[in-house]
């Protein structure tokens, strides 16, 4: 199956019927971009669209996955190659990406792995490293993080789209990867404005008790560890949001 020949063809058909990409991507639900993809040579419908685009098109779907229109004697013989052509198209697709997903995980565990072992060795052990978890500030600014997402009511979506991201099993249509992508970059953001907020706060303490000197370290503190926290989260949602795009 050849991508840039129907590709070719649908950009044919779409101008026959005097339609733009952008009324064609109407007509079918999904964004000008997609349609555009296509034409390029760059993507193919999703399967749950290759009807309704035939419809709009006015063509079957033999003569769309072969990108021209089929003379009677040659359709049944294309039919069967395109019909396997997908069918490989599609296993071999998945198979990929599925190697790919695990390769990546397994990397990503092992360079946490050898991350969280220098810094076990760096601060003392165990012990060491409680030192730098700080409880309270934690909470804060996860609740900061979860009730933005809940005001804006995206906190659903955003789950999702995590759990769309560790799977990643390229079943996903173009027009639900760009809505996860908004998604978790939406939260990209409410971990950053939760982060402001919370060293805010600290600040706010700090401001307080600048009568008491001893308090003015751990306020400080606190000012400084919060940016490591969301910096540490930030990654971890950077990196599930490429994986979702590759």
């Amino acid at each position: 199956m050849n991508q840039e020949l129907t590709g070719k063809f649908i950009s044919q058909l779409r101008k026959e019927k005097n339609l733009t990409q952008k009324e064609l991507a109407d007509r079918l639900g999904i964004s000008d971009k997609t349609v555009s993809k296509w034409e390029t040579g760059n993507g193919m419908p999703d399967v749950s669209l290759l009807q309704p685009l035939c419809r709009e098109l006015s063509v079957n779907l033999n003569e769309l996955l072969s990108g021209e229109k089929l003379s009677e004697e040659s359709y049944s013989g294309k039919a069967e190659e395109n019909m396997m052509n997908l069918a490989r198209d599609v296993q071999e697709g998945r198979e990929n990406k599925k190697k790919v997903g695990i390769i990546g995980l397994i990397c990503g565990i092992l360079l946490f792995l050898l991350c969280l072992e220098f810094t076990l060795i760096s601060v003392g052990g165990v012990g060491g490293i409680v030192g730098f978890i700080d409880f309270p500030t934690l909470i804060m600014l996860f609740g900061f993080t979860l009730g933005i997402e809940l005001i804006a009511g995206r906190i659903k979506k955003i789950f999702k789209a995590l759990g769309a991201a560790l799977k990643n099993n390229g079943t996903l249509d173009d027009d639900t990867r760009t809505e996860y992508l908004r998604d978790l970059k939406f939260a990209i953001r409410s971990i950053i404005l939760s982060s402001v907020l919370t060293a805010l706060i600290g600040l706010i303490t700090m401001l307080h008790n600048l009568s008491d000197p001893s308090r003015i370290g751990p306020n400080f503190a606190v000012m400084l560890i919060v940016f490591f926290y969301a910096s540490v989260i930030v990654a971890i949602v950077f990196a599930l949001r490429e994986r979702l795009k590759a």
